[in-house]
């Protein structure tokens, strides 16, 4: 109940800070045509004088949001015609990603859903495909189920080969899977490689799926320029107020790392330190910052015309992310992020956000560029700087070195 209050009073601060941001000028920014339905430009507030929003906070609760805006853009409107795209989105029966594979297919896009198990691929699949044949439209794409357990090596190695082997081309791979461990836990879970589990699925996982894809990621005779796109979080910064609450998000020198390497690949935290559940979500975070950043690097050096940009879909409460929570908890802090404060976005949105990153021709000239939902709960994606250590360029290459060791590709 301690837990609760404190969550309590960090929202009702939210909410305050929600409604002085209601009175901040508000420029309208149309924005470019988006795939495959014609429908309205979007429009988008941008901010006014410099201020932050604190979003949410508690030490447990995985996803705050809060941004310094450069130029907001609507994520959950409709889109507009353009070209259709090879997809492949992970985790994507249920949450975001589920959400994000019905915008894509009812906008004429193929897209493959790669989830923990073929059982829940293909169940989500089906619910995709019957919907775009309900719709009776004749652009409608289509989707399909693809098994990728990111916390099994193994299982990516197979997911990766069956993609390759389909000589289809991935025009979009969208890095979307995460897992966040509950506060009460105070040893960490395993893959079944023996790596700390959210470091294992959340990084280390689409490290080793990204790597053995691209191949299949490069620029194609009349397709849109490929990208890779990374759902990242605010919770990263901890110069950011959602960043500040709780546990910090840092990966020290990666002595964690280092010492799985001498020692058999077991680690509790990047860092080195004691296992920390709050922190072990915002250190995997951080990683996909530092992956997103490096990757983008060493793809432009290869001229190999992929981009790969990074996102956070702000606060949502209604996905899977928070089944590792006390539902008591998880139930009260969804109706005052909710009903209340109003600062949650929904998992339709969080699906437009990566519809708008995967499919914007805003994109396709920007490369490592991250952006966070802005302001709390109004539906807009707005362009910022990450954290000084996710620009730190010779951490991310450190990083990259020691992940190619411990998934074994080095």
């Amino acid at each position: 109940m301690a837990r609760l209050a404190a969550a309590c009073l960090v929202v009702l601060h939210a909410t305050a800070c929600s409604a002085a941001l209601a009175h901040a000028p508000r420029v309208a920014l149309s924005l470019s045509a988006r795939p495959r339905t014609a429908r309205a430009a979007l429009s988008a507030a941008a901010s006014g004088p410099t201020r932050r929003a604190l979003i949410v906070g508690a030490p447990f609760v995985p996803a705050i949001i809060s941004a310094w805006p450069r130029a907001a853009r609507g994520a959950d409107a409709p889109m507009a015609t353009g070209p259709a795209r090879s997809i492949l989105i992970t985790g994507a029966n249920s949450g975001i990603g589920f959400e994000a594979a019905r915008k894509l297919v009812s906008e004429g896009h193929s897209v493959t859903l790669a989830c923990r198990t073929q059982a829940r691929a293909d169940a989500a699949a089906a619910i995709v495909n019957a919907e775009a044949a309900a719709s009776g439209s004749a652009s409608a794409g289509s989707a399909r189920g693809l098994e990728c357990d990111l916390a099994s090596l193994a299982s990516v190695r197979r997911c990766a080969a069956a993609v390759l082997a389909s000589k289809l081309p991935i025009d979009v791979l969208v890095l979307n899977a995460a897992v966040a461990p509950g506060t009460q836990q105070t040893a960490p879970r395993r893959t079944s490689d023996g790596f700390e589990e959210t470091i294992g699925v959340n990084h280390l996982g689409h490290f080793l799926l990204t790597a053995l894809l691209l191949p299949a990621i490069a620029p194609q005779p009349a397709r849109p320029p490929p990208r890779i796109v990374v759902t990242a979080s605010e919770v990263h910064n901890p110069e950011e107020p959602g960043g500040q609450v709780g546990s910090k998000a840092t990966l020290g020198d990666l002595a964690g790392l280092r010492a799985a390497l001498a020692g058999g690949g077991k680690f509790e935290m990047v860092d080195g330190g004691a296992f920390d559940a709050d922190k072990a979500y915002k250190d995997s975070k951080l990683c996909n910052m530092l992956f997103m950043a490096e990757l983008d690097r060493r793809l432009q050096r290869t001229g190999r015309g992929v981009s790969v940009n990074a996102f956070s879909p702000g606060l949502i409460t209604r996905t899977g992310l928070f089944r590792n929570q006390r539902p008591l908890f998880v139930a009260a802090f969804d109706f005052v992020a909710n009903n209340i404060a109003r600062f949650a976005e929904t998992p339709e949105y969080g699906g437009g956000c990566i519809d708008f990153m995967a499919t914007s021709a805003e994109l396709e000239s920007q490369h490592g560029v991250f952006y966070s939902d802005y302001p709390p709960g109004k539906h807009t994606l707005v362009r910022r700087v990450p954290s000084a250590e996710a620009r730190d360029e010779a951490k991310a290459a450190e990083l990259w070195r020691l992940s190619e060791r411990l998934v074994g590709l080095a």
